[in-house]
């Protein structure tokens, strides 16, 4: 039997779905809705310890597992070892800098840990995915817009549709649309029959219109993800559905169609092209092998948060790598930048909390749809980090923060049995 929701519960998943569509909109939007849900959660917090019916059994939420609870609190044990490193940090400005930006991963972990969430059920996590999607087509079709008027004043099609056609950070951006699909394909698969006509029709038409954004978003790693989704969804299609002449055909269609927008589209084939190339290039080489050399230097905790970009053009510096210097790359790897300020234990502490919902989701509905959702999720995330420092800026901190903790409350027992 269903429990009635309370106001202060609905006002909670309300700021829930603000902080989800606000990262996509604006991430300053983003980081202020997500500091909202913060505070209604704490306000649910004292409520539920001091309100009329009063917790007195669990202090933690009841609604998880403790194997799931131990996820969350998997994230709040990353902060806390980035908040130990300032302890060996020279430079402390920057580090107390690191230290507050990724106070946001605290947000979802601590909420979800301490609130009850039991209200929480299918339906409630389908519709933060549809929130995601059609944040996304909004902000499609506002580039698109904006791309119409730069055309009027003059400027060539190859400008307006090129690198900047969106200006966010296209492995942010890329990573955001390869969950939208990755939805949009599961819920098709769970729920093709219950679905009306017009609405599958327009769930196909909003696919091909994120494959595209994929493509204008210009990221290397997330046309790869993208190709690798398709690939996926195809044999899961086949393999669920035992007919592999259907799922064949679905891989044409989807395959033909992503490299038809590939050559079609200005600006971006040569792109594509160089995709493979510039994993073995000069520059993203030296890169890693200067974070791999720096971080054996000091291989169990690394040099703190304050610290590691010094020590990472310090050897770009001793390796003669002008760029390097010249343009303060940074590692361009979540895993060597992690190295880097936390040593091995920041490492597997970043892995243990990445990992943790599929680990999960394997003891617990390994043989059920929603393991190989959550496996693509997590593919798309870890994959997406070997290419860029996906927790240095805040749309990534702010929605990798965010999906970790809404994949663990997929797999509440107690609502998905």
């Amino acid at each position: 039997m269903k429990r009635e929701i309370t106001w202060l519960e609905k006002t909670q998943y309300v700021t829930m779905l603000l902080s989800v569509s606000g990262l996509i909109v604006f991430w300053r939007i983003g980081l202020w809705a997500t500091l909202l849900f913060a505070l209604v959660s704490f306000v649910c917090l004292v409520y539920r310890f001091c309100g009329p019916q009063k917790a007195t059994r669990f202090v933690l939420n009841p609604a998880l597992t403790p194997s799931l609870r131990k996820g969350l609190i998997f994230i709040v044990v990353y902060w806390l070892l980035l908040l130990v490193s300032m302890a060996y940090t020279e430079d402390t400005a920057s580090g107390w800098d690191i230290v507050l930006r990724k106070a946001v991963l605290l947000v979802y972990s601590l909420s979800l840990l301490l609130t009850d969430t039991s209200y929480i059920t299918k339906k409630h996590l389908r519709i933060v995915g549809y929130t995601l999607a059609l944040s996304l087509l909004v902000r499609f079709f506002y580039y698109v817009v904006l791309a119409i008027v730069k055309l009027v004043r003059g400027e060539t099609v190859e400008e307006v549709t090129g690198m900047y056609f969106d200006p966010h950070h296209h492995a942010y951006t890329a990573l955001y649309l390869e969950t939208a699909l990755l939805f949009f394909y599961f819920e098709f698969h769970y729920h093709w029959n219950a679905l009306p006509r017009w609405w599958r029709r327009a769930m196909i038409a909003a696919i091909l219109l994120m494959i595209v954004y994929i493509i204008m978003v210009n990221s290397r790693a997330g046309m790869l993800a993208l190709y690798t989704i398709e690939l996926f969804c195809c044999l899961h299609f086949a393999l669920t559905r035992h007919t592999w002449l259907k799922g064949l055909l679905l891989a044409l269609l989807l395959g033909g169609y992503t490299v038809t927008m590939e050559v079609v589209l200005p600006g971006h084939k040569a792109r594509l092209a160089a995709t493979l190339s510039d994993l073995t290039a000069d520059g993203r080489t030296k890169i890693y092998m200067a974070g791999l050399e720096a971080a054996s230097k000091s291989p169990l905790f690394g040099y703190g948060v304050g610290d590691y970009q010094v020590k990472l053009l310090d050897q770009f510096d001793e390796d003669d790598f002008v760029e390097g210097v010249e343009h303060c790359f940074n590692a361009h790897n979540q895993y060597i930048e992690t190295l880097l300020s936390t040593g091995l234990i920041g490492l597997i502490s970043l892995l243990l909390w990445l990992l943790w919902p599929l680990c999960q989701a394997w003891k617990t509905f390994h043989k059920k749809n929603e393991f190989w959702f959550l496996l693509m999720l997590t593919f798309c995330v870890l994959f997406s980090s070997m290419f860029e420092s996906m927790l240095e800026r805040q749309m990534g901190l702010l929605f990798i923060g965010t999906l970790i903790p809404i994949m663990l409350l997929t797999i509440n027992l107690k609502q998905y049995d």
